[in-house]
């Protein structure tokens, strides 16, 4: 923990950190009258500590419930959210968090329960009562009488009596009205006691709730930055608001952009009037409801007849990187590094059917990216953990806590829908064909890119790969023998698993609804010795989308089949429209051929395009206020399939050893061989977004934005 004093004047005097063993994630903080103690919120730890704040040390730790989060001190008492909720039983059905079990849904995976628990500052007593989902930050009234919990997976805030903690819950409503997304995460009260300020990082506002007498009343809400996190009240009844991403600049300089120049902001907004809030509430409402104009193709989406969408997510590229050379599309010549020679598949495709050149993700790196793609929603727990992810970084949704109570976006389906997915989701395993079962592994035990490349060319490699769900609700979805999300394992071996797996399904004419594919060698290695060049990482990763593109068109299942394409993220690279801007390919018979679309489109846009093909109505305002990708769609079937352009590189070509490195190359392979590559972006980005620049570009070249 950062111990800082501070002059009278607010000025920094002193700043010294405090060792916590065992990383329990020290979250919420609240001093004791005197300043004398301290009561810490461990988060891993699931436990209260108090510590005695001139010892700088831990006198105890008081147990609580499962991932405690905000915490408020009064004279007698001490109260905290438990994001988990309460202690999981034996009859429940439970999925890992950071080290703990938390009681789950057994369909979706979320959360059940969100809970307060206080804590008497003279024994240390405990007593527990229920709350909204995922409760986060909390304020104490000024009398001491009144908690005001934020539920952000409830959109909702719970007022709690301090003495009997008896509790009454206010809906902070979002738009469209019924669905999922305001996502209240912390609150203040007004100097007077009788006004209560609400951060809702879903809706980029400050809700307004008013107290009159025992009832709470919404009375409007104010806008403010991208995703506010915290507010708090001065004496003369200012708000201060801090916004995690601000104004939603990605740009870095001289033309370039990248997601990774995300930045936060701090306002201030004077003490609403009546006035100012019913313009704000207009504002707020507005901004929540865009209004797409009409983009043509086809409106009724499930009218094409579609029953097998193929939804492949592959990792972090930006549109100039790849497309960036493509004439007729908005691109930049100068930003592309993995242009047509590197990705043949990629341009035949994007020239054949529609070049995508307005296409943005929602997320900037693959912990967000991967929600935005899978459940249309991304929590303030993620939002929050952004920078550093202290309890893990949960990409494939391992972590309880980062799924949405919504559930995924197929699983509100009216009628019964059949989904198979291949990588997502997925942690290390191997299958074992003899007892068709998977074996577990951890990271330490996967092969080398050269073992595995040895597999894949003998044929041997169904034995070294395989996964397992990270999310126990959905693992009788996964496809146990796929290779699970590693850029050790040749995407080639993915591409010949998922083909074996569509031989067997011609044979039998069973094809499922939904199938989610990850390919995630264009993420390379840097220059890593032992691993390929990153070039020819891209070229594989290219291959293996020809390849299944290939299959999948001269299949039985062709006519009534689509192929989205997308990166999960577009951080490790430059782009001269947006940071977030990426490579995403729409391919199928119903797909128009040969123009380019540049609709403004997004990962959420992709996913409520699945939604509307299948009529599954979508639960969260993200998905709901998406714009479907109507106009790449035509009531007209061309059923020619798609032919496999070969790799114009060996796949195989490998980066130097070291000893043959000096200067700049050599400070690549070290930098590179330093990074962990069995977890997407468990590196430094912006080391890599250099290495790969220089080795496409060459060492002398200027570095873009710098």
């Amino acid at each position: 923990m950062l111990i800082i004093q501070l002059s009278e004047l607010g000025a920094v005097t002193k700043a010294e950190r405090m060792r916590l063993p065992r990383h329990p994630v020290p979250v919420g903080i609240a001093f004791s009258g005197d300043g004398k103690t301290a009561y810490v919120a461990f988060s891993r730890n699931n436990t209260v500590a108090v510590i005695d704040a001139e010892a700088r040390k831990v006198s105890r730790q008081v147990a609580v419930g499962m991932a405690p989060f905000g915490v408020v001190a009064s004279r007698t008492h001490v109260f905290v959210t438990n994001r988990g909720g309460r202690r999981p039983v034996k009859s429940d059905t439970v999925a890992p968090s950071s080290g703990s079990m938390v009681a789950t849904d057994p369909r979706t995976g979320s959360s059940v329960s969100g809970t307060l628990t206080a804590i008497d500052a003279q024994d240390f007593s405990t007593r527990e009562v229920p709350v909204g989902l995922a409760p986060s930050a909390l304020a104490l009234s000024p009398d001491e009488k009144l908690l005001a919990v934020a539920n952000g997976h409830a959109d909702s805030i719970s007022l709690v009596d301090a003495g009997s903690l008896r509790a009454k819950e206010l809906k902070i409503e979002t738009w469209p009205e019924g669905t999922l997304g305001s996502q209240p995460v912390a609150t203040a009260f007004a100097p007077d006691g009788q006004t209560i300020y609400v951060a809702c990082g879903g809706n980029n506002a400050i809700a307004i709730v008013r107290l009159e007498g025992l009832d709470l009343k919404l009375a409007g809400a104010l806008p403010t930055g991208w995703f506010p996190s915290g507010v708090a009240v001065d004496t003369d009844g200012a708000l201060r608001v801090i916004n995690i991403k601000g104004v939603g600049n990605t740009a870095a300089q001289n033309g370039a952009f990248n997601s990774l120049q995300y930045e936060g902001s701090l306002e201030r907004i004077p003490a609403p009037a009546a006035a100012q809030i019913m313009a704000g509430t207009r504002e707020v409402r507005a901004a929540n409801s865009p209004r797409f104009e009409p983009s043509g193709g086809v409106a009724n989406l499930s009218s094409l007849g579609i029953r097998h969408v193929f939804f492949i997510i592959k990792e972090n590229r930006t549109y100039d990187q790849v497309l960036g050379d493509i004439r007729k599309g908005n691109g930049d010549p100068e930003l592309c590094v993995y242009g047509r020679e590197i990705t043949p598949n990629h341009h035949a495709l994007a020239e054949r059917y529609v070049l995508l050149d307005n296409f943005h993700t929602g997320g900037a790196i693959s912990f967000d990216g991967h929600q935005w793609l899978m459940q249309a929603f991304v929590s303030d727990y993620v939002e929050r953990a952004f920078a550093a992810s202290p309890r893990g970084y949960a990409w494939n949704m391992s972590d309880a806590l980062t799924v949405s109570p919504a559930g995924f976006f197929w699983q509100s389906a009216k009628r019964p829908l059949d989904v198979r997915v291949y990588g997502e989701f997925s942690l290390p395993a191997r299958w074992d064909p003899a007892t068709q079962n998977t074996v577990d592994m951890n990271e330490r035990d996967e092969l080398s890119w050269g073992e595995y490349w040895k597999h894949y060319k003998e044929g041997t490699w169904r034995s070294v790969v395989g996964e397992r769900s990270g999310v126990p609700a959905l693992a009788k979805m996964l496809s146990p023998s796929y290779p699970h999300n590693s850029t050790s394992i040749p995407d080639q071996i993915r591409a010949e698993e998922f083909l074996r797996e569509l031989t067997g399904r011609e044979k039998s004419g069973q094809m499922p609804n939904l199938s989610v594919i990850t390919l995630d060698e264009d993420h390379t290695n840097g220059t890593s010795p032992g691993s390929p060049t990153p070039r020819a990482m891209v070229a594989d990763n290219d291959l293996a989308l020809g390849r299944i593109v290939e299959g999948i068109s001269k299949s039985r299942f062709w006519p009534q089949s689509l192929i989205l394409v997308v990166e999960d993220d577009a951080q490790d690279g430059f782009d001269h429209v947006d940071g977030h801007r990426t490579v995403a390919l729409a391919i199928g018979p119903h797909i128009r051929r040969g123009l380019v679309d540049s609709n403004f489109y997004t990962h959420t846009g992709m996913v409520r395009t699945i939604q509307d093909i299948f009529e599954i109505p979508p639960r969260t305002r993200y998905a709901s206020n998406a714009r479907a990708m109507t106009s790449v769609f035509t009531p007209e079937t061309d059923l020619k399939p798609y032919r496999c352009l070969p790799a114009r590189i060996a796949l195989d070509e490998m980066n130097p050893p070291l000893a043959s490195l000096k200067g700049k190359p050599l400070w690549a392979a070290r930098q590179s061989l330093a990074m962990n590559w069995s977890h997407p972006d468990d590196i430094r980005a912006d080391v890599l977004n250099r290495i790969l620049w220089w080795d496409a570009k060459g060492f002398e070249t200027p570095y873009p934005g710098r």
